[in-house]
């Protein structure tokens, strides 16, 4: 589309206003966090988010998780044409509040869906919400990461480490590197998607970083091996509910141990450009049946 049409430059940046799908973490303090996509431009964003829902959508949301503690739930804002936005207006301060959906677990689609480039699997023509139309308030913004194609994957997994009162959580750090050469259409990754609570806040760490957030290094979970230099992206849910983890606070120094718990989402097969991984992943729980339509 030649953009000077509509009175801007042919180079000007901009991303399309579009739904976005976010996994929902936390008992006493909401959090969401915005699943990625390195091969499309409006996905191209780590957001963590602390939220706030009205009392009746949060007493729904607790009864359901309380019901069924290691499933996925998904905050996805609503398809309406006032409802549509891009991820930056959220960081920015544009938009503070937005009206959207929860949905439980990932409904079941085909190869044929995934091919549309407008397919989104939490449509409502396809899924009924746990919880429809809720205004969601956008609290603070924990962390905001444009990924830079030009960047390099480090050989040991990073993880941004946040959470609040004696909650925790950790969600890996993404590179989305370029994977293409100049002669080839625009390809990136591998890298992988994983959203993790902990058991408990560590208590090793400030109250005021925790809330923050801070970077961490895993140095037991390796992505690339240390002999052929071969990416090793994790096919598999990284640490099971109960393992020690070992972190290395900002990537150096003295190890100190998280306990892991549930995780929610576990993902090569949709942040990664297709082909890219071998053999991509996408572990996320299932849409229960009496919700599918």
């Amino acid at each position: 589309m030649d953009h000077s049409q509509h009175g801007r430059p042919a180079d000007f940046v901009f991303n399309h206003p579009h739904q976005h799908a976010l996994v929902v973490l936390g008992d006493t303090h909401l959090f969401a966090v915005h699943m990625t996509q390195y091969h499309h431009e409006e996905h191209k964003y780590q957001l963590v988010l602390r939220i706030s829902l009205p009392p009746e959508a949060k007493s729904r949301l607790d009864h359901a998780r309380e019901m069924y503690p290691r499933d996925t739930f998904v905050l996805c804002n609503d398809d309406a044409e006032d409802a549509l936005f891009v991820i930056p207006d959220l960081p920015s301060g544009r938009r503070k509040t937005f009206r959207g959906n929860i949905f439980q677990g990932l409904p079941p689609f085909t190869e044929e869906d995934e091919a549309n480039p407008h397919f989104f699997p939490w449509d409502k023509a396809r899924v009924k919400p746990l919880i429809a139309d809720v205004e969601v308030t956008i609290e603070r913004i924990v962390a905001f990461y444009p990924f830079a194609h030009h960047l390099n994957q480090p050989d040991y997994a990073t993880y941004l480490l946040w959470g609040e009162g004696d909650e925790a959580h950790m969600t890996s750090l993404q590179t989305a590197a370029l994977a293409s050469d100049k002669f080839e259409a625009p390809r990136f990754g591998p890298d992988f998607d994983h959203v993790m609570t902990l058991k408990q806040a560590p208590p090793w760490l400030d109250k005021s970083l925790l809330e923050a957030g801070v970077v961490v290094s895993v140095p037991d979970l390796r992505l690339s091996n240390p002999v052929t230099g071969k990416k090793t992206i994790p096919t598999d849910v990284p640490f099971a509910v109960g393992d020690p983890i070992t972190v290395l606070y900002r990537g150096m120094g003295e190890g100190h141990q998280v306990t892991a718990g549930p995780t929610f989402l576990a993902d090569s097969a949709v942040c990664n450009s297709p082909g890219v991984v071998a053999e991509p992943a996408l572990i996320i729980s299932a849409t229960p049946k009496e919700q599918l339509l």
